[in-house]
Protein backbone atom coordinates (compact mmCIF):
# COMPACT_ATOMS: atom_id res chain seq x y z
CA UNK A 1 0.00 0.00 0.00
CA UNK A 2 1.54 3.47 -0.93
CA UNK A 3 2.02 6.19 1.90
CA UNK A 4 -1.36 8.23 2.62
CA UNK A 5 -0.19 12.18 2.12
CA UNK A 6 -1.07 15.23 4.10
CA UNK A 7 -2.69 18.08 2.72
CA UNK A 8 0.85 20.12 2.84
CA UNK A 9 1.98 16.84 0.05
CA UNK A 10 4.08 15.11 3.04
CA UNK A 11 4.33 11.48 3.35
CA UNK A 12 2.57 10.29 6.35
CA UNK A 13 5.09 7.35 7.30
CA UNK A 14 6.86 6.56 10.26
CA UNK A 15 9.61 3.83 10.79
CA UNK A 16 9.42 1.58 13.87
CA UNK A 17 12.84 -0.72 14.90
CA UNK A 18 12.45 -3.40 17.48
CA UNK A 19 10.55 -5.52 19.43
CA UNK A 20 9.49 -4.60 22.95
CA UNK A 21 5.89 -5.22 24.40
CA UNK A 22 5.07 -1.32 22.90
CA UNK A 23 5.34 -2.31 19.26
CA UNK A 24 2.14 -3.86 18.59
CA UNK A 25 -0.44 -0.58 19.96
CA UNK A 26 1.92 1.73 18.75
CA UNK A 27 1.38 0.24 15.39
CA UNK A 28 -1.74 0.43 15.84
CA UNK A 29 -1.59 3.69 17.08
CA UNK A 30 0.09 4.97 13.50
CA UNK A 31 -1.97 3.12 11.58
CA UNK A 32 -5.36 4.54 12.88
CA UNK A 33 -3.96 7.91 12.29
CA UNK A 34 -3.20 6.92 8.28
CA UNK A 35 0.67 6.43 8.36
CA UNK A 36 2.57 4.02 6.23
CA UNK A 37 4.16 2.12 8.64
CA UNK A 38 7.63 -0.12 8.09
CA UNK A 39 8.99 -2.18 11.13
CA UNK A 40 12.48 -3.45 11.21
CA UNK A 41 12.72 -6.29 14.29
CA UNK A 42 14.70 -9.16 15.45
CA UNK A 43 11.63 -11.27 16.76
CA UNK A 44 9.77 -13.37 13.97
CA UNK A 45 6.65 -13.57 16.38
CA UNK A 46 6.08 -9.48 15.79
CA UNK A 47 6.16 -10.21 11.76
CA UNK A 48 3.09 -12.59 12.77
CA UNK A 49 1.20 -9.88 15.12
CA UNK A 50 1.34 -7.10 13.28
CA UNK A 51 -0.04 -9.18 9.86
CA UNK A 52 -3.62 -7.84 10.64
CA UNK A 53 -2.53 -4.13 9.97
CA UNK A 54 -2.98 -2.87 6.58
CA UNK A 55 -0.28 -0.87 5.09
CA UNK A 56 2.42 -2.40 7.60
CA UNK A 57 5.74 -3.35 6.12
CA UNK A 58 7.83 -5.86 8.13
CA UNK A 59 11.89 -6.68 8.09
CA UNK A 60 13.67 -9.34 9.60
CA UNK A 61 16.97 -8.05 11.05
CA UNK A 62 19.78 -9.52 13.02
CA UNK A 63 19.03 -10.11 16.69
CA UNK A 64 21.81 -7.53 17.93
CA UNK A 65 20.78 -5.02 15.41
CA UNK A 66 24.20 -4.51 14.74
CA UNK A 67 24.15 -3.79 10.69
CA UNK A 68 21.80 -0.78 9.22
CA UNK A 69 19.53 -2.57 7.37
CA UNK A 70 19.34 -2.32 3.69
CA UNK A 71 15.90 -0.28 2.56
CA UNK A 72 15.83 2.11 5.26
CA UNK A 73 13.18 4.65 4.76
CA UNK A 74 13.55 8.43 5.63
CA UNK A 75 12.80 9.27 9.17
CA UNK A 76 11.19 9.47 11.42
CA UNK A 77 12.06 6.88 13.49
CA UNK A 78 10.96 5.16 16.60
CA UNK A 79 12.99 3.10 18.42
CA UNK A 80 11.41 0.02 20.60
CA UNK A 81 14.05 -1.61 22.59
CA UNK A 82 14.65 -1.59 26.55
CA UNK A 83 18.33 -2.25 26.89
CA UNK A 84 19.72 1.13 26.38
CA UNK A 85 23.02 -0.86 24.28
CA UNK A 86 21.08 -1.64 21.97
CA UNK A 87 18.69 1.94 21.51
CA UNK A 88 22.69 2.86 20.79
CA UNK A 89 23.64 0.70 18.72
CA UNK A 90 20.64 1.22 16.49
CA UNK A 91 20.86 5.41 17.06
CA UNK A 92 24.61 5.01 15.67
CA UNK A 93 23.50 3.23 11.94
CA UNK A 94 20.62 5.28 11.84
CA UNK A 95 20.94 8.46 9.62
CA UNK A 96 21.53 12.06 10.85
CA UNK A 97 17.93 13.46 12.13
CA UNK A 98 16.41 14.93 14.79
CA UNK A 99 12.85 13.25 14.66
CA UNK A 100 14.28 9.80 16.24
CA UNK A 101 12.14 8.74 19.47
CA UNK A 102 12.59 6.01 22.16
CA UNK A 103 9.66 4.08 22.86
CA UNK A 104 10.81 1.73 26.14
CA UNK A 105 8.92 -0.03 29.16
CA UNK A 106 11.12 1.54 31.60
CA UNK A 107 9.83 4.85 31.93
CA UNK A 108 11.84 5.52 35.29
CA UNK A 109 15.12 5.38 33.30
CA UNK A 110 16.43 8.96 32.11
CA UNK A 111 16.06 8.35 27.72
CA UNK A 112 19.82 8.46 26.60
CA UNK A 113 21.62 11.54 24.39
CA UNK A 114 20.23 12.02 20.80
CA UNK A 115 16.39 10.52 21.12
CA UNK A 116 12.75 12.46 21.86
CA UNK A 117 10.04 11.28 23.30
CA UNK A 118 7.14 9.56 21.62
CA UNK A 119 4.39 9.62 24.33
CA UNK A 120 3.39 12.25 27.05
CA UNK A 121 5.61 10.70 30.14
CA UNK A 122 2.85 8.99 32.60
CA UNK A 123 3.12 12.03 34.95
CA UNK A 124 2.18 14.12 32.37
CA UNK A 125 -0.65 11.68 31.70
CA UNK A 126 -1.92 12.21 35.47
CA UNK A 127 -1.24 16.11 35.58
CA UNK A 128 -3.68 16.16 32.34
CA UNK A 129 -6.23 13.79 33.66
CA UNK A 130 -6.38 15.68 37.31
CA UNK A 131 -7.06 18.97 35.84
CA UNK A 132 -9.90 17.51 33.74
CA UNK A 133 -11.33 15.73 36.60
CA UNK A 134 -10.94 18.83 38.72
CA UNK A 135 -12.87 20.76 35.92
CA UNK A 136 -15.59 17.81 35.75
CA UNK A 137 -16.46 17.79 39.44
CA UNK A 138 -17.24 21.73 39.07
CA UNK A 139 -19.54 20.73 36.31
CA UNK A 140 -21.32 18.13 38.37
CA UNK A 141 -21.84 20.46 41.07
CA UNK A 142 -23.17 22.62 38.82
CA UNK A 143 -25.48 20.85 36.86
CA UNK A 144 -26.82 19.77 39.81
CA UNK A 145 -27.93 22.79 41.48
CA UNK A 146 -29.41 23.90 38.11
CA UNK A 147 -31.19 20.17 37.44
CA UNK A 148 -33.57 21.55 40.72
CA UNK A 149 -34.12 25.01 40.22
CA UNK A 150 -37.09 26.46 38.92
CA UNK A 151 -36.15 29.80 37.86
CA UNK A 152 -32.51 30.18 37.52
CA UNK A 153 -30.88 33.60 36.72
CA UNK A 154 -27.18 34.44 35.29
CA UNK A 155 -26.09 38.05 35.85
CA UNK A 156 -24.02 40.35 34.75
CA UNK A 157 -22.43 43.13 36.73
CA UNK A 158 -23.14 46.97 35.18
CA UNK A 159 -22.60 47.47 31.77
CA UNK A 160 -21.73 43.92 29.95
CA UNK A 161 -18.13 43.17 28.21
CA UNK A 162 -17.45 40.51 25.57
CA UNK A 163 -16.13 38.48 28.64
CA UNK A 164 -19.54 38.83 30.46
CA UNK A 165 -21.45 38.09 27.69
CA UNK A 166 -19.73 35.12 26.45
CA UNK A 167 -19.33 33.49 29.68
CA UNK A 168 -23.28 33.98 30.91
CA UNK A 169 -24.21 32.75 27.25
CA UNK A 170 -21.60 29.36 27.92
CA UNK A 171 -23.00 28.82 31.46
CA UNK A 172 -26.59 29.36 30.08
CA UNK A 173 -25.94 26.59 27.55
CA UNK A 174 -24.51 24.19 29.78
CA UNK A 175 -27.17 24.66 32.01
CA UNK A 176 -29.93 24.20 29.42
CA UNK A 177 -27.91 20.71 28.05
CA UNK A 178 -29.35 19.47 31.52
CA UNK A 179 -32.57 20.72 30.99
CA UNK A 180 -32.52 24.05 32.52
CA UNK A 181 -33.86 26.87 31.19
CA UNK A 182 -31.86 30.13 33.03
CA UNK A 183 -32.83 33.86 32.39
CA UNK A 184 -29.80 35.89 31.15
CA UNK A 185 -29.72 39.38 32.28
CA UNK A 186 -27.32 42.56 32.77
CA UNK A 187 -28.26 45.58 35.14
CA UNK A 188 -26.45 48.14 33.93
CA UNK A 189 -26.84 49.80 29.52
CA UNK A 190 -25.17 48.33 26.79
CA UNK A 191 -22.97 51.53 25.33
CA UNK A 192 -20.00 50.22 23.79
CA UNK A 193 -20.53 49.65 19.76
CA UNK A 194 -18.59 46.36 19.98
CA UNK A 195 -20.63 44.78 22.83
CA UNK A 196 -24.00 46.20 21.08
CA UNK A 197 -22.70 44.26 17.61
CA UNK A 198 -22.14 41.21 19.33
CA UNK A 199 -25.57 41.06 21.28
CA UNK A 200 -27.23 41.78 17.58
CA UNK A 201 -25.29 38.91 15.98
CA UNK A 202 -25.85 36.48 18.81
CA UNK A 203 -29.80 37.19 18.87
CA UNK A 204 -29.73 35.25 22.06
CA UNK A 205 -32.37 36.91 24.68
CA UNK A 206 -30.30 38.85 27.53
CA UNK A 207 -32.21 41.84 28.87
CA UNK A 208 -31.83 44.62 31.42
CA UNK A 209 -32.88 42.87 34.69
CA UNK A 210 -36.36 43.47 36.15
CA UNK A 211 -36.54 43.65 40.12
CA UNK A 212 -39.01 40.74 40.29
CA UNK A 213 -36.93 38.62 38.33
CA UNK A 214 -33.99 38.90 41.03
CA UNK A 215 -36.89 38.18 43.70
CA UNK A 216 -38.30 35.08 42.10
CA UNK A 217 -35.01 33.54 41.27
CA UNK A 218 -34.19 30.25 43.43
CA UNK A 219 -30.69 30.38 41.70
CA UNK A 220 -28.49 33.28 41.15
CA UNK A 221 -25.40 33.22 39.26
CA UNK A 222 -22.63 35.74 38.58
CA UNK A 223 -20.35 35.96 36.16
CA UNK A 224 -17.08 37.86 35.63
CA UNK A 225 -17.90 39.95 38.85
CA UNK A 226 -19.07 39.39 42.48
CA UNK A 227 -21.32 40.16 44.53
CA UNK A 228 -18.84 42.55 45.90
CA UNK A 229 -19.25 44.71 42.98
CA UNK A 230 -22.39 45.99 44.30
CA UNK A 231 -21.96 48.67 46.72
CA UNK A 232 -25.32 48.73 47.07
CA UNK A 233 -28.25 46.37 47.74
CA UNK A 234 -25.78 43.19 46.47
CA UNK A 235 -27.69 40.14 45.15
CA UNK A 236 -27.49 37.01 46.98
CA UNK A 237 -25.59 34.88 45.01
CA UNK A 238 -25.24 31.04 44.96
CA UNK A 239 -22.91 31.07 42.21
CA UNK A 240 -19.90 32.79 41.30
CA UNK A 241 -17.58 32.31 38.44
CA UNK A 242 -14.84 34.89 37.68
CA UNK A 243 -11.61 35.63 36.91
CA UNK A 244 -10.50 38.93 39.07
CA UNK A 245 -9.27 38.84 42.09
CA UNK A 246 -11.13 37.06 44.77
CA UNK A 247 -12.89 39.66 47.10
CA UNK A 248 -12.72 39.06 50.94
CA UNK A 249 -16.35 39.39 51.00
CA UNK A 250 -16.96 37.05 48.33
CA UNK A 251 -19.45 34.33 49.54
CA UNK A 252 -21.63 31.31 47.59
CA UNK A 253 -22.88 27.82 47.55
CA UNK A 254 -20.42 27.77 44.26
CA UNK A 255 -17.07 29.70 43.89
CA UNK A 256 -14.96 29.19 40.70
CA UNK A 257 -12.50 32.60 41.30
CA UNK A 258 -9.28 31.81 39.35
CA UNK A 259 -7.13 35.38 38.96
CA UNK A 260 -4.65 33.79 37.07
CA UNK A 261 -6.73 32.86 34.10
CA UNK A 262 -7.20 36.47 31.49
CA UNK A 263 -10.69 35.75 31.24
CA UNK A 264 -14.03 34.16 33.12
CA UNK A 265 -14.82 32.85 29.40
CA UNK A 266 -12.16 30.31 29.81
CA UNK A 267 -13.56 29.04 32.79
CA UNK A 268 -16.43 28.21 31.06
CA UNK A 269 -14.79 26.98 27.84
CA UNK A 270 -13.20 24.67 29.88
CA UNK A 271 -16.72 23.42 31.65
CA UNK A 272 -18.14 22.79 28.15
CA UNK A 273 -15.17 21.07 26.18
CA UNK A 274 -14.55 18.86 29.64
CA UNK A 275 -18.27 17.91 29.51
CA UNK A 276 -18.52 17.49 26.23
CA UNK A 277 -21.80 19.51 25.81
CA UNK A 278 -19.81 21.79 23.06
CA UNK A 279 -21.01 24.63 21.32
CA UNK A 280 -22.35 26.35 17.92
CA UNK A 281 -20.57 28.78 16.09
CA UNK A 282 -22.07 32.23 17.48
CA UNK A 283 -21.19 30.84 21.20
CA UNK A 284 -17.48 29.59 20.34
CA UNK A 285 -17.42 33.08 18.83
CA UNK A 286 -18.97 34.71 21.86
CA UNK A 287 -16.04 32.88 24.11
CA UNK A 288 -13.56 33.87 22.05
CA UNK A 289 -14.14 37.27 21.77
CA UNK A 290 -14.21 37.63 25.73
CA UNK A 291 -10.87 35.82 25.91
CA UNK A 292 -9.65 37.78 23.08
CA UNK A 293 -10.64 41.38 24.54
CA UNK A 294 -9.88 40.68 28.23
CA UNK A 295 -6.21 39.68 27.40
CA UNK A 296 -5.36 41.64 24.28
CA UNK A 297 -5.40 39.04 21.87
CA UNK A 298 -3.25 36.58 24.74
CA UNK A 299 -0.60 39.66 24.96
CA UNK A 300 -2.12 40.78 28.13
CA UNK A 301 -2.68 38.13 31.59
CA UNK A 302 -3.36 35.55 29.45
CA UNK A 303 -2.30 32.17 31.06
CA UNK A 304 -2.05 28.51 29.04
CA UNK A 305 -5.41 27.88 29.99
CA UNK A 306 -6.17 30.61 27.64
CA UNK A 307 -4.41 29.85 25.49
CA UNK A 308 -5.47 26.14 24.89
CA UNK A 309 -9.44 27.36 25.29
CA UNK A 310 -8.41 29.86 22.74
CA UNK A 311 -6.91 27.35 20.19
CA UNK A 312 -9.55 25.01 21.21
CA UNK A 313 -12.58 27.52 19.75
CA UNK A 314 -10.82 29.09 16.64
CA UNK A 315 -11.65 26.83 14.36
CA UNK A 316 -15.30 26.95 15.55
CA UNK A 317 -15.51 30.69 15.75
CA UNK A 318 -17.39 33.01 12.73
CA UNK A 319 -13.99 34.66 12.01
CA UNK A 320 -15.14 37.47 9.85
CA UNK A 321 -17.67 38.27 12.51
CA UNK A 322 -15.00 38.46 14.71
CA UNK A 323 -12.72 40.81 11.69
CA UNK A 324 -15.42 43.30 11.83
CA UNK A 325 -15.32 43.20 15.66
CA UNK A 326 -11.77 43.89 15.26
CA UNK A 327 -11.81 47.04 12.79
CA UNK A 328 -14.55 48.56 14.36
CA UNK A 329 -12.93 49.65 17.40
CA UNK A 330 -13.60 53.48 17.51
CA UNK A 331 -17.02 54.68 17.24
CA UNK A 332 -16.74 58.07 15.12
CA UNK A 333 -18.48 59.76 18.37
CA UNK A 334 -15.36 59.10 20.93
CA UNK A 335 -12.81 60.59 18.16
CA UNK A 336 -13.22 64.07 19.81
CA UNK A 337 -13.16 63.01 23.13
CA UNK A 338 -10.24 60.76 22.53
CA UNK A 339 -8.33 63.59 20.80
CA UNK A 340 -9.30 66.09 23.98
CA UNK A 341 -7.76 63.80 26.11
CA UNK A 342 -4.61 63.12 24.42
CA UNK A 343 -4.38 67.05 23.95
CA UNK A 344 -4.84 67.34 27.52
CA UNK A 345 -2.84 64.73 29.30
CA UNK A 346 -0.72 65.40 32.30
CA UNK A 347 2.68 62.99 32.79
CA UNK A 348 4.26 62.09 35.73
CA UNK A 349 7.50 60.33 35.18
CA UNK A 350 6.12 57.22 33.89
CA UNK A 351 2.67 58.12 34.24
CA UNK A 352 -0.43 60.16 32.47
CA UNK A 353 -3.05 60.97 34.18
CA UNK A 354 -6.07 62.38 32.33
CA UNK A 355 -9.49 64.31 34.28
CA UNK A 356 -12.40 64.39 31.65
CA UNK A 357 -14.92 66.25 33.41
CA UNK A 358 -18.66 64.66 32.95
CA UNK A 359 -18.28 62.07 30.32
CA UNK A 360 -21.29 60.68 28.52
CA UNK A 361 -20.18 56.68 28.56
CA UNK A 362 -17.20 55.09 31.23
CA UNK A 363 -15.81 53.92 27.74
CA UNK A 364 -14.60 57.28 26.92
CA UNK A 365 -11.90 56.52 29.60
CA UNK A 366 -11.25 52.86 28.17
CA UNK A 367 -11.04 53.93 24.82
CA UNK A 368 -8.42 56.88 25.36
CA UNK A 369 -6.50 55.00 28.24
CA UNK A 370 -6.02 51.89 25.69
CA UNK A 371 -4.34 54.72 23.29
CA UNK A 372 -2.18 56.32 25.73
CA UNK A 373 -0.61 53.71 26.94
CA UNK A 374 1.00 53.28 23.81
CA UNK A 375 3.30 56.30 24.88
CA UNK A 376 7.23 55.77 24.60
CA UNK A 377 8.34 55.66 28.32
CA UNK A 378 4.85 55.37 30.10
CA UNK A 379 3.94 52.19 31.60
CA UNK A 380 0.75 53.11 33.36
CA UNK A 381 -2.27 55.49 32.66
CA UNK A 382 -4.94 56.93 34.55
CA UNK A 383 -8.02 58.03 32.89
CA UNK A 384 -10.47 59.83 35.02
CA UNK A 385 -14.37 60.92 34.53
CA UNK A 386 -17.83 61.30 35.99
CA UNK A 387 -20.86 59.78 35.01
CA UNK A 388 -24.08 58.82 36.63
CA UNK A 389 -22.82 60.90 39.83
CA UNK A 390 -19.55 58.21 40.44
CA UNK A 391 -15.65 59.30 39.69
CA UNK A 392 -14.90 56.67 37.39
CA UNK A 393 -10.72 55.83 36.91
CA UNK A 394 -9.76 53.62 34.46
CA UNK A 395 -6.31 52.20 34.87
CA UNK A 396 -3.84 50.73 32.03
CA UNK A 397 -0.47 49.17 32.75
CA UNK A 398 2.15 47.14 30.89
CA UNK A 399 2.13 44.67 33.49
CA UNK A 400 6.08 44.62 33.59
CA UNK A 401 6.57 47.50 35.91
CA UNK A 402 3.44 48.72 37.16
CA UNK A 403 0.69 46.27 39.02
CA UNK A 404 -2.01 48.51 37.96
CA UNK A 405 -5.11 46.43 39.83
CA UNK A 406 -3.27 46.67 43.05
CA UNK A 407 -2.43 50.55 43.28
CA UNK A 408 -6.51 51.06 42.06
CA UNK A 409 -7.35 49.04 45.32
CA UNK A 410 -4.60 50.93 47.67
CA UNK A 411 -5.80 54.61 46.22
CA UNK A 412 -9.77 53.85 46.23
CA UNK A 413 -11.05 50.70 47.69
CA UNK A 414 -11.96 52.47 50.92
CA UNK A 415 -14.04 55.56 49.04
CA UNK A 416 -15.31 52.65 46.60
CA UNK A 417 -15.12 49.81 44.42
CA UNK A 418 -11.31 49.63 43.52
CA UNK A 419 -9.33 46.80 41.72
CA UNK A 420 -8.25 44.33 39.10
CA UNK A 421 -5.11 42.52 37.36
CA UNK A 422 -1.74 43.77 36.88
CA UNK A 423 -2.05 45.75 33.47
CA UNK A 424 -6.05 46.78 33.91
CA UNK A 425 -7.89 48.47 36.70
CA UNK A 426 -10.84 50.21 37.75
CA UNK A 427 -12.16 51.93 40.35
CA UNK A 428 -16.02 53.22 40.94
CA UNK A 429 -16.65 56.27 43.82
CA UNK A 430 -19.84 57.54 44.96
CA UNK A 431 -20.53 61.68 44.59
CA UNK A 432 -23.34 61.84 46.44
CA UNK A 433 -23.94 64.82 43.98
CA UNK A 434 -20.52 66.66 45.09
CA UNK A 435 -19.63 68.62 41.88
CA UNK A 436 -17.05 67.39 39.24
CA UNK A 437 -13.88 70.07 40.66
CA UNK A 438 -13.84 68.56 44.21
CA UNK A 439 -13.12 65.62 41.92
CA UNK A 440 -10.01 66.46 40.91
CA UNK A 441 -8.45 66.78 44.22
CA UNK A 442 -10.23 63.18 44.94
CA UNK A 443 -8.33 62.21 42.23
CA UNK A 444 -4.34 63.41 43.01
CA UNK A 445 -4.68 63.47 46.93
CA UNK A 446 -5.95 59.29 46.91
CA UNK A 447 -3.17 58.93 43.75
CA UNK A 448 -0.51 60.70 44.77
CA UNK A 449 -0.33 59.93 48.64
CA UNK A 450 3.20 60.10 48.61
CA UNK A 451 3.82 63.16 46.78
CA UNK A 452 4.68 66.13 48.40
CA UNK A 453 1.28 68.47 48.99
CA UNK A 454 2.89 71.53 47.03
CA UNK A 455 3.39 69.18 44.07
CA UNK A 456 -0.12 67.76 44.38
CA UNK A 457 -1.56 71.50 44.62
CA UNK A 458 -0.45 72.31 41.22
CA UNK A 459 -1.27 68.96 39.29
CA UNK A 460 -4.61 69.59 40.74
CA UNK A 461 -4.57 73.23 39.57
CA UNK A 462 -3.43 71.86 36.40
CA UNK A 463 -6.20 69.38 35.77
CA UNK A 464 -9.09 71.77 37.15
CA UNK A 465 -7.57 74.38 34.31
CA UNK A 466 -8.24 71.85 31.92
CA UNK A 467 -11.86 71.11 33.04
CA UNK A 468 -12.65 75.39 33.01
CA UNK A 469 -11.64 75.30 29.10
CA UNK A 470 -13.50 74.08 26.02
CA UNK A 471 -14.60 70.52 26.48
CA UNK A 472 -14.78 68.05 23.28
CA UNK A 473 -16.76 68.81 20.58
CA UNK A 474 -20.59 68.12 20.17
CA UNK A 475 -20.09 64.42 18.29
CA UNK A 476 -23.37 65.35 16.39
CA UNK A 477 -21.62 68.85 15.27
CA UNK A 478 -18.96 66.90 14.40
CA UNK A 479 -20.97 65.81 11.02
CA UNK A 480 -21.17 67.53 7.92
Amino acid sequence: MAPRSSAAGVSRHVTLIGHNSQIVPTVAFFVGGGFAVHVFTSDGAVEIQLAIYPGVNVTLVAADYSARPAGLPPPPYVVMVDRPDLAARIRAWLPPTVATFLATNDQRRRRPDGFLQLMPTPEENRRDLARRLAILRRVDDLVLRARTAKAPLILMYGDPDPDAIGSALGLAMLWRAFGAQPAVRYMGEVQRYQNKLLLAYLKQPIQQLEPEELRDADLVAVVDCQPGFWKVDPPRVHVVIDHHPLRDDTVGEFIDVREQYGATCTIIAEYLIESGVGFDRKLATALIYGIISDTDELQRHASSADVRAYDHLLARADRHFLARLAKSQVPMAMLDYIAWGIAHRVACRDMIVVHFGAVPTPDVMVQAADLILLTCGITWVACAGVHDDRLIVIFRGDGHHQDVGRRASLAFAKLGSAGGHRTMGRAEIPLNGEHVDTTVELLVDNLFKRMSPARRRDFVRTLRNHLHGAGPADPDEARL
